[in-house]
């Protein structure tokens, strides 16, 4: 259905990476948490769910646990959360940092696939996928699971990139769009699945509630668009999906562009919220 790494699921490739790249996903998916317009982001979405009357919530591709601690340190919030993700890193990393912020016990992680949940059927009152669907071989597969383990009156929020949207602004356009493609292609099986959910979600036995859309672009200064360049761009060269000089001299290119004021990127985010059709 859409680009995957040498062929290969998305998650697959992460779990595939040495030590210090897992750390690097690692501290990207941290850097996100702390990003003011990111952070607004999740809030939003979060808003829409009946989360303070919700006991049991899952987070699907939790990573580092970034929104089950978000959700289980709410003001109204009293029930647990259970965060399962395909990588050991991840869970050990959030576990971690649950226990660090003094939530260890309202919060349960788990190494599982979210295309297979082993999980109860209508269990949980609400899930989350905050930027998983994008990264999964069948997202439709995910959204059915999702929509298997939520109770009859719960609801489930998808929030993720239209990664095809993702540009840089590059002297050369043409190399330009390559990058673009390599980088979208590192750890997106599919960047542009938040254009079909509307689609899938019927076919998963869910009805669309509600739509929020965002884009993240940043001109001049960059924080945000350039650490996404410096954590998948190093990548597409070790990959061999553009030569390693080129991917280096348009890394580089991003960072000049930053210092001096002339650097431009952007995204489209989107959210969806979700109950059972039945």
């Amino acid at each position: 259905m859409a680009t995957q790494v040498q062929g290969r699921d998305a998650m697959q490739f992460i779990n595939e990476q040495n030590a210090a790249t897992v750390e690097r996903f690692i501290e990207r998916l941290e850097f996100r948490a702390k990003d003011p317009t990111f952070t607004a982001y999740r809030e939003a979405y979060l808003e829409l769910l009946d989360l303070p009357r919700a006991q049991a919530v899952l987070d699907l591709g939790c990573g580092t646990g970034v929104v089950a601690r978000a959700i289980a340190a709410r003001d109204g919030f009293a029930g647990t959360v259970t965060g399962i993700d395909q990588s050991p890193e991840f869970i050990a990393a959030a576990e971690r940092l649950a226990a660090a912020d003094g939530l260890a016990d309202r919060v349960e992680f788990i190494v599982g696939d979210a295309h297979a949940l082993d999980l109860p059927a209508a269990s949980f009152d609400v899930a989350v996928a905050h930027t998983l669907v994008s990264h999964v071989r069948d997202p439709l597969a995910v959204l059915a699971e999702a929509a298997r383990v939520i109770r009859p009156t719960g609801s489930v929020a998808f929030f993720d990139g239209d990664y095809s949207s993702l540009t840089f602004a590059c002297d050369d356009a043409q190399f330009g769009e390559a990058m673009e493609r390599a980088v979208q292609s590192i750890i997106k099986s599919s960047p542009r699945v938040m254009r079909e959910l509307p689609r899938l979600l019927p076919k998963a036995g869910l009805r669309l509630m509600a739509t929020q859309a965002h884009v993240y672009a940043e001109a001049g200064s960059s924080g945000f668009l350039l650490n996404l360049a410096e954590t998948y761009g190093p990548l597409a060269a070790s990959t061999g999906l553009v030569p390693a000089a080129q991917a280096d001299a348009w890394l580089a290119d991003q960072r000049r562009s930053a210092e001096d004021g002339t650097f431009f990127a952007a995204c489209n985010y989107y959210a969806y919220v979700a109950q059972r059709a039945t």
